[in-house]
């Protein structure tokens, strides 16, 4: 009967610690390229980004959360780096991986 108690009581923390944990993920979410693809046609054109960025920022605002980062937010012209107009999905990715490795150094 004890040992039942002490899997109970495990099985309790294991949840209350995935809830944390996942939680704690919400908070880094960056953005699915599927986002800022409005329209689904596997690019991003600058009036779909700055309506999706803009969106982000009110969603994030409304959930009361600091707004500490965004006098650094990138410009679409940060991310098209062919400068073609669009940013396609590998750039949305090299974006992201910069900024990744930036914010861990």
């Amino acid at each position: 009967m004890k040992n039942l108690h002490s899997v109970g009581l495990l099985l309790v923390f294991v949840v209350v610690v995935s809830s944390v944990s996942v939680q704690a993920g919400k908070d880094r979410h960056k953005p699915d390229f599927s986002e800022f693809d409005l329209d689904g046609d596997g690019v991003i054109i600058e009036s779909e980004f700055n309506e999706a960025h803009s969106k982000r920022i009110s969603e994030r605002a409304e959930e009361g959360r600091k707004m500490k980062n965004l006098g650094k937010a990138h410009s679409f012209s940060d991310i098209d780096t062919n400068d073609d107009g669009e940013i396609s999905t590998e750039e949305f990715i090299e974006h992201q991986s910069q900024c990744r490795k930036k914010n861990t150094q």
